[in-house]
This record gives C-alpha cells, structure tokens and sequence, in this order.
C-alpha cells in the first residue's frame, strides 16, 4: 500500500490479470494450445476434418464460456474436488466421542479436529521467565503461530494526521517482517464483530413511554442502544518457521529452535505494536488460545447472554478437549459447524480508486450481523520480488506488442497493471519490501435463512467499501479454517 504525495490518500495495487499471452491465463492458454496440437495431429493422421476439429470448440468453450461470472475451467476442478467429497463421504465431519477417560492425570489432551484443520496442535512455549505462551503448531509445515489479543484508540474519531499517525506505525510493524530471511512467513489480524443485543427484552427505538419509572425508562434505554451496537475483538499474530540452515544445527531440538524463533519474533511484535499506540497484553497461553479458537468455531454462542443465575455459562468454561467443533457439515455455499451457519468470502479486489486513512471503518463498524474479517500479509523476499517484476514488466511488454501487432488497442486496465509494476520497482529501489496480501471476511449466523439475510448485509457494506467480495463456491470448509486465527491462510487459499 502507497500513499500519494501531497494527497493523503493510499492505494492498493490491483490484482495481476492481464494472462500471459493476448490477456489469457496458463491453463486457457493450454487448453487452446492443447486442442490445436491434437487437431493438426488429427488432420496429419488422415482422420476427417469435422473429426479432427472437434477438440477446438471445446477447448474454446472451456477457456471463454462463463457461468457466474466466472470462466468455465475455473469451475472444473471445484466440480471435480465436490464430487469425489461426496463420493467418499467427506462432506460431513463428526468428532469421535470417548466412552472412557483417556490419558494420566494433567495430560492435556488434543481436541478431535475436523480435515480442514488436520496437522494442528497447540504448543506451550516458554517465554518471558515463568510466563509461557500458546503456539499453533502445523505438523505439514513445520510453522508456529502465536496470537496477541489488541485494542487501540478510537481510530474513526481522531484527527487525520492521528490516523496517519497511527496507520504509518502499522507500516512499521509490518516493515520489520518484510524482507526478512523467511523465518516469518506472515502476519495477520483477525476482528471479530458481533452484536450486542439482548434477544430476551427487544426495544422499540425511538418509542419514549412516559408512564414508566425513570429506573425502568432508562433500562429500556440501554437495551435499545445495545441492540444496534457491535463488539470487537481483534487478535494480531504472526507464523515462524525454521530456516534450512537453523534445521541442520548439530544437537539442537527442532522444536526448541522453532520455539526460540517464535520467540524472538513475538518480542518484535509486541514492541512494534507498543509504538504503533497498541494496547497488548502479551501472547496468549494454551487455555486462552483454546479459549479464542471456541469463540472462533461459534461466536454467536459467546455473544449471548446467559441467565443471571447460570454459573457455569457466565464462566464459559473451556477446556482443550471441549474447544475444537463438534461437527461439520460442508455446503456447495454455506458451512454448518455445530449449531452455527457460516459463509466464507474472498476479497478478490480493494478499492480501485485512492482511499483516506479511515476507509475501512464503514465496514468493520457494520452492525446487525457476526462478522470476522481476516487479512494475512505475507513478506516476498527482495530477489523474489525483483524477478517477478521483471517477469509480469515483459510479459505486458509483449502482450502490448502482440495487440499492437493485430490492430487490438491497449486498455486502462493494462497500463495501469504496468504503471504499478513501475511503482512497485522503484519502492524496491528504494528499499521498500515487498508484502503480499489476502482478504477473508466470513459471516455466521443462526438459521441459514438468516445467513442469507446477513450475507446480503455483508456484500452490500463491502461494495460501499469499494472491495469486491468472491465467494468461495465448493471450498468453504477451506475457507472457514484460513478465516480462523490460526495461520491457514497462506496454505489452505493456494490456487485461489
């Protein structure tokens, strides 16, 4: 993200999508490529014209035909990855319940998790003298993520330099992850939003009843004020892994290398967050990370309030075997777990035009609906980022040259796609790092007609945003794990 000189406004680079030959992705221009070669083979093998031709229309409906909006060979593979779900019967996920106590005493035991969340594990790392942290621990990858639960001064109501203040020492935290040598492989926020609302005394807003006590008047006050008012909570963490060289110490622990690379890591980010004008309270320990990942699985369970004399549900006691889902059912456009309706989207595009500091808070501060909005920032090291500048700069340089060639004229979309490379090298000259970045943003909701009531809210803040939102058709299982908190992004979105 840039800020233009004088303005005061930021813009976000778009999304590469020029293709790579005539405006055409790899796998159309494969599929073209593909069905030309068989034809000629066709034609040089004797076979009949109509015969050896046939593979053309179909390569061509498949790389041109839409449904949705969407190309058709975009479509192939989710199609094919739901069919074999149903075959098998991994649409639907249930935790296995044990009769019998398992383990020794004070065994912590790991809760049943379902496919989409496979490989996790919650570690517990040591960090400051006594002090110990909770880490997720990704058996694929090899990765350790610590979370950090943060608040912040009312950013919508400060001053604009404030806010420029306050997003420049953002930038400074992520600055010190970016570039580096690949131990930190992102750093992330997630922000919970739910109402507030007690659905035991609904308000009539603005109705004033005269003949009640001032006591009983002034409560009616605070339920109506409530049921249009959102929580938030916000947790910031980052994803550590080893480096090549750091895994082949002689008589060193993996694991305990990987836990003193989190450490120092999260030191860094606690500082960072400290100047940037970030409350912390330091990383979270096992239990709160078990803690989050419940509100995380049902949130709308841990808005509600409970009935004055439930001791048990004021204390919302979780334990590791009781914070991990139930059950799973995954839908084509909607995921059930437990007793909650999710629906995941993609933030396919950010505002097209320069934004002010504050261009997010309409979004975030949507009020009515449980919201969650995850955004990963990956750094790309320096040489990476230089070669693909290069790549993307004569990749439109030829597409350009091939359009001018065949009388074709050269759209806004594609100089602009070049003028942000341009940009992008000279901050690179610069000394500027490189960070990629993914939106999630999920809604949750009680009934699924509700969900679709809610998502209807959801897609409509966002376009008033500015950013388009895709939804993850036949992959929200997927989706709903990279929304968590838990450092999926990066591996459950690749190819999105």
């Amino acid at each position: 993200m840039t800020a233009e000189p004088g303005a005061r406004r930021y813009v976000l680079e778009p999304l590469d999508t020029s293709g790579v030959f005539l405006g055409l992705a790899p796998i159309p221009c494969g599929l073209l490529g593909a069905a030309f070669t068989v034809a000629a083979l066709g034609i040089t093998g004797g076979l009949p014209v109509v015969a050896a031709l046939a593979p053309l229309p179909a390569a061509a409906a498949f790389a041109f035909g839409r449904i949705g909006g969407h190309p058709l060979w975009e479509w192939l593979p989710l199609a094919v990855r739901w069919l074999c779900g149903l075959v098998l019967h991994r649409r639907r996920w249930v935790a296995p319940l044990p009769l019998f106590p398992t383990g020794g005493a004070g065994r912590v035991r790991t809760p049943p998790l379902p496919p989409c969340l496979a490989g996790l594990e919650v570690w517990d790392v040591p960090w400051r003298g006594p002090l110990r942290m909770g880490a997720v621990h990704d058996r694929q990858l090899y990765t350790l993520t610590a979370l950090l639960m943060v608040s912040g001064p009312p950013f919508v109501l400060e001053t604009t330099d404030e806010q420029e203040r306050l997003l420049a020492g953002w930038g400074d935290v992520l600055a010190q992850f970016a570039g580096t040598d690949g131990t930190v492989t992102q750093v992330f926020w997630s922000d919970l939003s739910c109402p507030m609302g007690r659905p035991d005394r609904p308000g009539r807003a603005g109705h004033v009843d005269e003949d009640l006590p001032p006591a009983e008047s002034y409560r009616r006050l605070l339920d109506e004020a409530g049921s249009s008012a959102s929580s938030h909570e916000t947790a910031v963490g980052l994803t550590v892994r080893l480096r090549d060289g750091r895994r082949r110490t002689a008589g060193a622990d993996p694991g305990d290398l990987l836990g003193q690379t989190l450490v120092a890591a999260v030191e860094g980010l606690v500082r960072g967050l400290h100047s940037a004008g970030c409350a912390v309270d330091g990383p979270l320990d096992m239990m709160g990370l078990h803690r989050l990942l419940r509100r995380r699985v049902d949130p709308l369970d841990s808005a509600e309030v409970v009935a004055p004399g439930d001791l048990a549900g004021r204390l919302r006691l979780v334990t590791p075997e009781s914070s991990g889902p139930l059950a799973l059912d995954t839908g084509w456009r909607r995921l059930r777990v437990d007793g909650a309706w999710h629906r995941v989207w993609w933030v396919a595009s950010w505002p097209r035009s320069p934004v002010p500091p504050a261009w997010l808070e309409p979004f975030l501060s949507a009020t009515g609906v449980a919201r969650t909005m995850t955004v990963a920032s990956m750094p790309v090291p320096g040489h990476r980022s230089r070669r693909r500048i290069e790549r993307d700069l004569v990749k439109l340089e030829s597409d350009a040259a091939a359009k001018q060639e065949k009388g074709r004229r050269i759209d806004a979309r594609h100089e602009r796609a070049t003028q942000a490379l341009l940009d992008r090298e000279a901050e690179l000259v610069a000394g500027y790092a490189e960070m990629a970045y993914v939106g999630l943003v999920s809604v949750t909701a009680r009934t699924e007609s509700e969900l679709e009531d809610h998502a209807e809210i959801v897609e409509q803040a966002a376009r008033q945003a500015g950013m388009d939102l895709r939804l993850l058709d036949g992959r929200q299982d997927a989706a709903w794990a990279a929304s968590l908190p838990l450092g999926l992004a990066p591996r459950s979105l690749t190819g999105t």
